[in-house]
């Protein structure tokens, strides 16, 4: 039964495709485990090749024994096991952050950074019970719709092939094919918040219905629906509302309100001032002819001449910096005030755009030439920029100078780089001369502001 259910879910988000490498996370808990064991059991059917990837935290005594039992089992299984020691007890933990947020943050870079190396899909073990939790999570926390979508099976580069089976169906699973795993002794204590929610509320919550988990994975997926197309809409709206000087007033007004407080959340969410409060304040001004409001301690919201911007005072941020962000094929990624779909396809793929798409030039790169880990960043000194239909080399900086670019602008532009640290793409100018594919290129990288 949860074998079947696994390849439905499998083939339903067209999760795994034949010739693929998928590096499963691997804990050594009884989730990580049924799926190593599923997919080494299927790797043949599926045609793929597999690597396992375990962290070491360094948090727990049992750790050590941890990555011992996950390697044994993998060399059983034939599978290249990659590890990492984080040592977390021994470095100091970024003021403000959980312990739980600091090692996810640290082994979803390592995870990140193995997939990168592999050309490999990440394949993590959440199951629906872990997105019953979150969902009963982000709501106590006061989520949105977006929140009450819960763990979505695809996104960034990772799948999760569990996410329709139940914790109890994946216990069964590991006793019916005599699957070992080691058991986290902090998960059965009500410690955090995660651990209240699976120890004392899910429980009462399946006495009055044991369909429960199925239940709330449905409203998850019916919310996900819901929240794909106010995203889309909310998108549109912003890329026909925005100019230089910030987005058409009278437009907003004109659309439905789910959509254009949509828009209003995701402009406040890349500033780091997203609350609920701040969306309604933005919202409720649309129908001021002016108006003004410090949303944060550095960031402003204003109406005037018909146009709503959010600003950084010169004197509270004279120098915004955004932070270098790595990033993968097929994921969507932030960098200031704007978002970017990057898609990786094959020459074949990017012939057939190509007949449709005259632009292609200003938003494809030679994936064949970049050299480690794909970044975005802001333009730095030196950063220079050939055009593809001109031979002349010029600095961002001059370039930008010709175009009369305000300066808030220019801190805004994504730059496209790898481990070289030169320009490869610019956006709103499109691919740097020297990585413009040629009928050469093998794989295409596809960069598209959305």
């Amino acid at each position: 039964m949860m074998i079947t259910k696994i390849c439905n879910t499998i083939q339903q988000y067209n999760m795994i495709h034949t010739g693929d490498t998928v590096a499963v996370c691997l804990s050594g808990g009884a989730d990580s485990m049924a799926l190593f064991h599923f997919l080494c059991s299927h790797r043949e059917y599926y045609g793929i090749k597999l690597y396992a990837l375990h962290v070491n935290h360094g948090l727990r005594s049992e750790s050590d024994e941890e990555e011992k039992f996950v390697e044994g089992y993998c060399q059983d299984m034939g599978v290249e096991c990659v590890t990492t020691h984080l040592d977390m007890n021994n470095n100091e933990k970024p003021q403000g952050m959980s312990t739980e947020t600091w090692a996810r943050n640290l082994r979803y870079d390592f995870f990140f950074t193995q997939a990168k190396k592999y050309g490999a899909v990440l394949a993590t073990a959440h199951t629906s019970s872990d997105r019953a939790e979150t969902v009963l999570f982000n709501i106590t926390r006061g989520a949105s719709l977006k929140g009450a979508t819960g763990i979505p099976p695809v996104r960034d580069g990772i799948i999760r092939p569990l996410i329709d089976c139940t914790r109890k169906e994946i216990e069964d699973y590991c006793r019916e094919n005599q699957i070992p795993f080691v058991n986290d002794a902090t998960n059965f204590q009500d410690i955090y918040s995660r651990n209240k929610i699976r120890l004392n509320v899910i429980p009462q919550l399946k006495s009055i219905n044991p369909g429960f988990e199925k239940n709330i994975g449905d409203f998850a997926k019916e919310n996900l629906e819901i929240y794909t197309l106010l995203s889309q809409l909310s998108d549109n709206l912003y890329r026909r509302s925005i100019g230089f000087n910030g987005l058409d007033v009278n437009m907003l007004k004109s659309e439905h309100p789910a959509v254009v407080k949509n828009l209003i959340r995701n402009q406040l969410d890349k500033l780091g001032c997203l609350s609920r409060e701040n969306i309604y304040r933005v919202y409720d001004a649309l129908g001021k002819e002016t108006f003004k409001q410090q949303l944060s301690q550095d960031t402003f919201c204003r109406i005037k001449n018909g146009r709503l911007y959010f600003y950084t005072p010169e004197k509270a941020n004279p120098t915004p910096v955004y932070d270098e962000i790595h990033i993968l094929p097929d994921t969507i990624v932030s960098f200031a005030d704007s978002s970017y779909e990057i898609k990786l396809v094959s020459q074949v793929e990017f012939k057939k755009i190509k007949e449709n798409d005259k632009n292609y030039l200003t938003y494809r790169v030679n994936y064949d030439k970049i050299n480690g880990i794909l970044k975005l960043r802001a333009r730095k000194t030196g950063d220079k920029f050939t055009f593809y239909n001109r031979k002349v080399t010029k600095s961002l900086k001059k370039i930008f100078t010709e175009d009369k670019l305000p300066r808030q602008i220019r801190r805004k532009m994504a730059v496209l780089t790898d481990d070289n640290d030169g320009v490869i793409w610019l956006s709103d100018y499109g691919t740097n001369r020297p990585f413009v594919p040629d009928s050469r290129t093998e794989k295409v990288l596809i960069i598209k502001e959305i």
